[in-house]
């Protein structure tokens, strides 16, 4: 699929944004995947968690139904969505980067694995952009010192930027928080994540085994 033809124009959170989006993992939700299940004899056989398994079956209740699931409207995601303009200006301003629209991406070989990443950012970067309504999650961002610490602490954002690099093969991104009530430096925040082989192998080892549990479990299900 030529993504960035067929695409470009599908505005995010739009309804066609959301229908190509049905039944296909999404890098924003990617770290569901990620987590270790609970045995032991799970993690030697090298199966998903149980998380994980929902989510799959969530992602084959869109197929099925036609139903996607829309996100959740409320105070915090309007005040991010609001503000993350203002971010990504501040952002082109402070590193003097070209910072580009962005739009719906598939993977060119895994099937059902997209993201739209908040910029493209010069010829082999992308930033994400996050503006928590509670400034005390901005300042935990701000806490972010190295990928392990990023990992740990925040491993949703984490496996989002490590998702986003796989997807459209650029070589770092830049994890962004801003809050606009900080006058100061530390009103917004920039980690520059690269690309690691390790993250990325092991993250496409962990959807290539969704994906498989998503096509049979689409064969059980879809033929009731």
């Amino acid at each position: 699929m030529d993504t960035a033809t067929n695409n470009a124009m599908i505005q995010p959170y739009s309804p066609d944004w959301f229908k190509l989006r049905q039944g296909t993992f999404t890098a924003s939700e990617i770290y569901k995947l990620m987590g270790e299940p609970r045995s032991a004899k799970d993690k030697k056989e090298g199966n998903l968690s149980q998380t994980a398994d929902t989510y799959i079956l969530e992602k084959v209740h869109e197929k099925i139904t036609g139903i996607t699931k829309s996100g959740v409207s409320n105070y915090a995601t309007e005040w991010g969505i609001e503000h993350e303009p203002l971010a990504a200006t501040w952002y082109g301003k402070i590193t003097g980067h070209d910072v580009q629209d962005s739009f719906l991406v598939f993977h060119p070989d895994i099937e059902g694995f997209s993201c739209t990443p908040d910029k493209f950012v010069n010829l082999d970067g992308l930033c994400e952009i996050k503006c928590p309504v509670n400034g005390a999650n901005h300042f935990k961002h701000c806490m972010i010192t190295s990928d392990e610490y990023f990992k740990q602490e925040h491993p949703n954002y984490f496996w989002q930027c490590v998702a986003q690099m796989v997807i459209t093969g650029r070589e770092w991104c830049d994890f962004v928080s801003f809050d606009p009530r900080v006058d100061t430096k530390l009103g917004l925040f920039i980690y520059r994540l690269h690309f690691n082989i390790e993250d990325a192998t092991l993250l496409v080892e962990k959807v290539e085994k969704a994906r498989e549990l998503f096509n049979n479990y689409l064969a059980i299900f879809g033929n009731k």
